[in-house]
């Protein structure tokens, strides 16, 4: 079966049982594709970048001493600022009044990705307003 009907040059030969493809239908491929090639992008790049390197905790103090159940409350949280997740970590408290070590506390945090933030409080029994009050990370183990 031949198709002799005159055509401009260059145009394309019509399709026999299929009708041209409507503006929406080149839109939606377009938008799809455009959407595929990002996807395949950002997997790529994290996967090219890697994790980000070690974790890097940081433990601080973060609202005001509360009192309340006799005892002096201190919220504190933890942060993982690095790129690979922490395991088993944990954080100590100590509270140093006159040169003597009056309290401490330690709490355990079963893992803390890349970004992550925990929070928790510690307990003392003096005010830890009158003397010198360390929050820090002691430990943690890689996954």
């Amino acid at each position: 079966m031949s198709d002799d009907t005159p055509r401009e040059p260059g145009e394309p030969r019509p399709q026999e049982g299929r009708p041209p493809r409507t503006t929406a239908e080149r839109w939606t491929l377009a938008v799809s594709g455009l959407l595929i090639a990002l996807v395949v992008g950002v997997v790529v790049a994290s996967w090219v970048s890697g994790p980000g390197g070690p974790p890097v905790l940081v433990a601080s103090a973060t609202g005001e001493v509360e009192v309340g159940g006799g005892a002096y409350r201190v919220p504190f949280e933890v942060r993982n600022d690095g790129g690979e997740t922490a395991d088993q970590v944990q954080v100590v408290a100590s509270l140093e009044i006159d040169g003597e070590v009056v309290g401490e506390g330690e709490q355990s945090f079963p893992f803390l990705s890349g970004g992550e933030t925990e929070s928790g409080e510690f307990l003392f029994e003096d005010d830890p307003t009158t003397g010198t009050l360390t929050i820090e990370v002691a430990s943690y183990a890689t996954p």
